[in-house]
């Protein structure tokens, strides 16, 4: 299979809710553009990265269709509405707490570890080392307790990341979906 074919293979799955011989249709107008770009002497990669994506080729195909068709049902609106408003509002509370966490925990962990090693080194003014309860930590106990809690801070700080990351990829699913 060259690469024209999967290409329009790929275009045809994203035209996949088309009635069959809109979907036809629209293979046989973009195989005809490419034939003809091909007949000016264009390579089929430079005319493939004029298309884009066969995803968003596709998406705005069934697009434009259901438009002229006025298919665009009430429930379609309602759910595109819900999407946007429920993915607007989580990520504008969602993104920037979870981003704040991860550079707070990095920052109190880097802190704390460097602190207790400084103050083991040259000794800092006031009471010094990490305080527990009445105790007060100094020495080699106050830096394995301040890397044991840099630890601890890496491993929450990693988790924010991984439920950011998780997020976005949720939020993008469902968008590509609701395109589909």
């Amino acid at each position: 299979m060259n690469d024209v074919d999967k290409y329009l293979k790929k275009v045809s799955a994203g035209l996949h809710k088309l009635p069959e011989s809109e979907r036809n249709e629209i293979l046989n107008e973009i195989k005809n553009h490419i034939h003809e770009a091909e007949s000016r002497q264009e390579p089929v990669q430079t005319i493939l990265d004029k298309l884009g994506s066969p995803i968003k080729l596709a998406q705005s195909y069934v697009s434009i269709y259901n438009i002229d068709s006025g298919d665009i049902s009430f429930g379609s609106i309602l759910g595109n509405m819900a999407f946007f408003l429920s993915a607007g509002l989580s990520g504008i509370i969602v993104i920037p707490t979870l981003s704040i966490m991860i550079v707070g925990f990095l920052f109190s962990a880097v802190f704390s570890i460097g602190y207790s090693i400084v103050d083991l080194i040259i000794g800092l003014p006031g009471p010094g080392g990490i305080v527990l309860g009445d105790n007060v930590l100094t020495g080699f106990t106050a830096v394995l307790v301040a890397l044991i809690a840099g630890a601890i801070l890496v491993i929450l700080a990693y988790f924010c990341w991984w439920v950011l990351k998780k997020y976005i990829l949720f939020v993008s699913q469902r968008y590509k979906k609701m395109h589909m």
